[in-house]
């Protein structure tokens, strides 16, 4: 992983990036080594990223992401944008949804596609792979799928030549053709629903949302026990997520264009 060596800000802003759950604590050397920079250089970096507190000194030592990322979360989860217009329209939405759903609101980001919101009805269940702050492949599960199906076709063909083998061993296409077939099926009907692709034993229901340039870099998905849904229960959730999602689109949409004029 090597940074854009542009600016001295791309540098140092891409160090934060290098903390991730796998490997949480690096110090000074490991990231100068990482990014081919001295050691001085990176020292100075590290020093700037501690003064903002985007960094922190881990108890055993080395460094680890700082407290502002916290103050970062709790501002994003109480004035996000997004958010604002769609939480009434998820409050509605889960009162008509039997307790273990799980409602996720997803963007992209960074190629991938990430929950940026939950909401889980009733008791709490084990986590499902979608959950917040988490990147997902663009193309596992209905909550990815229905945004991918809507991207360009330039972006489907590179996630399709970059993800090849593991697709077919998903079953989502032995080639090209058959996969953008599935993705153009999707797109018709204006949602998608998968099975066990991310959590054994749950389904996914996604609707996507559009912005109002007319893109679709969001979705609502409705994750629920496959066990539980019948035949009926299915179409009642589909209706009911692509319902949400559109009020939803035309929410933000609305908002969007409020915004420009006033700006």
């Amino acid at each position: 992983m090597k940074p854009d060596r542009s600016s001295s800000i791309d540098r140092i802003l891409s160090i934060p990036r290098l903390f991730t759950e796998s490997r949480p604590v690096w110090t000074v050397e490991e990231v100068a080594r990482e990014f081919d920079l001295p050691v001085s250089t990176t020292y100075r970096y590290f020093q700037s990223l501690i003064k903002f507190e985007l960094l922190d000194e881990a108890p055993a030592g080395g460094y680890c992401l700082g407290p502002a990322f916290i103050e970062f979360d709790r501002s994003i989860r109480v004035s996000d944008p997004l958010w604002q217009v769609a939480e009434p329209i998820v409050d509605t939405l889960a009162k008509a949804m039997e307790p273990g759903t799980s409602l996720i609101l997803c963007q992209v980001y960074r190629r991938k596609v990430m929950c940026i919101h939950q909401r889980v009805i009733g008791p709490l269940h084990p986590s499902i792979g979608y959950e917040r702050g988490k990147p997902m492949p663009m193309f596992r599960g209905a909550t990815s799928k229905v945004i991918l199906a809507h991207q360009p076709w330039r972006h489907q063909k590179r996630e399709f030549e970059n993800n090849e083998s593991e697709l077919r061993a998903l079953g989502l296409g032995a080639d090209w053709k058959s996969f953008s077939g599935a993705l153009r099926d999707i797109r018709k009907r204006g949602y998608c629903v998968s099975r066990g692709e991310v959590d054994a034993g749950r389904m996914g229901i996604a609707a996507p949302i559009f912005d109002s340039s007319n893109r679709a870099l969001r979705s609502l998905s409705a994750v629920v026990w496959q066990q539980d849904v019948d035949a009926a229960r299915e179409d009642r959730i589909v209706t009911s997520v692509v319902a949400a999602a559109s009020r939803i689109s035309e929410a933000l949409s609305r908002a969007e264009t409020q915004h420009s004029h006033e700006s």
